[in-house]
């Protein structure tokens, strides 16, 4: 037995097992226990790291997509030791870095192929676990959460705010693009129109209007891709740009607007729009060098910003917004490494089968979207589930070794 366990490490049989486990516990164990999507993540990338040098391969992400991500820490670095505007954003520098670091090989999607990796029995894997979750998250969000409270131990009529679910929802969405993918690619389009239709379900029975927005972006990107998925990607990557180049300006425009006419609005909705006016201001003080990682949580709120504010109390970790964040933290530069980057992942997309295309750019909004109105974008669980979701992708691709070819679809589905 000892004499075989380098051949199960090395010829792929290890690596497929160990991601069909991960695939299939990660969007159950996002919605109950959603910083659990990163202990996950972290592990398959080092794990799979680990297999693919026992078999001496060496996957490389590309310049295209690491150089921005790489650059971005490095100019974080280099305003911690230059212009150290925030002292205490210091300590965060090497916590981000380090999950930058290790997820980045898992979101390249090399691994798969550089483990030998049986995409047939991950991708299996992936849409079980994804309908596992579908079905969790109805039982929770349907039923007042009795599963966690069953786990965590509370009694049966004690108060879960839904709100715990969200991270979850998000990370469900993400993956559901891609097990429908999978499906869709392999000929069975009935079930993979099944699983979104279900996630859409269960993300309206919450009250995440972010994953209900990711669900929403899913479907209408593959829709118009149909017939002009070029245009849906060029057209996604010039919009976020130009959010993310006027957010210093865009913001406090949209706030004035907004507050001048008295609107009644989502109080989330109203959160952001205050978070963001603070933001602007922030962005404007320092457009050149910004103030450094996770300033924004160490920044004091203007006090007549604060007096207007409703529900805007104190500072917070991040500003809910990409474009906001990086002029924020890095200035200018930081804003165009961060533009960078997603013009790499859709060029990586132009160059796929142009059967995957469509659901390559359906994943990019869904993956995009988080970071612009919900999530930081260093947030490890973001990182995570973006990461994972880029990685399952590869999954897609047509398997070399077990000859699971893509397939065009039955008359009938």
């Amino acid at each position: 037995m000892i004499a075989r366990m380098p051949t199960a490490v090395t010829d792929g049989r290890g690596a497929t097992w160990l991601v069909a486990l991960i695939l299939l516990s990660f969007p159950t164990v996002g919605l109950l226990a959603k910083h659990g999507m990163s202990t996950l993540a972290i592990t398959l990338s080092m794990l799979m790291a680990g297999i693919m040098l026992a078999g001496r391969r060496m996957p490389w992400p590309g310049w295209a997509l690491a150089a921005p991500a790489v650059g971005l820490l490095a100019l974080h670095l280099l305003d911690l030791l230059i212009a150290p505007a925030c002292p205490p954003c210091a300590e965060s520098w090497p916590r981000t870095a380090g999950a930058l670091l290790v997820l980045l090989p898992l979101a390249a999607g090399g691994l798969a192929t550089a483990t030998a990796l049986d995409r047939r029995t991950a991708g299996r894997a992936l849409v079980a676990g994804v309908v596992i979750g579908i079905v969790v998250a109805a039982v929770e969000l349907g039923l007042d959460a009795p599963i966690y409270r069953f786990f965590d131990g509370r009694a049966p009529g004690s108060f879960v705010s839904m709100s715990r679910f969200n991270r979850g929802l998000v990370a469900l969405a993400l993956l559901s693009v891609v097990a429908g993918g999978w499906l869709w690619t392999r000929g069975r389009r009935r079930p993979a129109a099944g699983v979104l239709m279900a996630v859409g379900a269960v993300a309206a029975l919450g009250d995440s209007l972010t994953a209900q927005l990711c669900v929403l972006l899913a479907v209408l990107s593959l829709a118009v891709s149909a017939v002009a998925e070029r245009l849906v990607r060029t057209a996604l990557v010039i919009v976020v740009a130009a959010q993310m180049l006027s957010a210093p300006w865009l913001a406090p425009a949209a706030y004035d607007w907004a507050d001048g006419r008295d609107l009644k609005m989502d109080p989330a909705i109203r959160h952001r729009l205050e978070l963001w006016d603070h933001g602007a201001a922030l962005a404007q003080a320092r457009p050149w060098t910004g103030w450094g990682l996770d300033a924004f949580d160490h920044l004091p709120i203007a006090p007549e910003r604060l007096a207007r504010a409703r529900k805007m109390t104190h500072p917070e970790p991040h500003p809910h917004n990409a474009g906001l964040q990086l002029w924020v933290e890095t200035g200018i530069f930081g804003v165009l490494l961060g533009i960078a980057f997603l013009a790499a992942m859709a060029w990586r997309i132009g160059r796929m089968a142009p059967e995957l295309r469509p659901w390559g750019t359906a994943l990019l909004a869904v993956a995009v979207a988080p970071g612009l109105v919900s999530f930081g974008i260093w947030q490890v669980t973001y990182l995570a589930m973006s990461a994972l979701a880029a990685f399952a992708f590869s999954l897609l691709r047509a398997d070399p070794v077990l000859g699971d070819r893509l397939v065009k679809p039955h008359p009938d589905s």
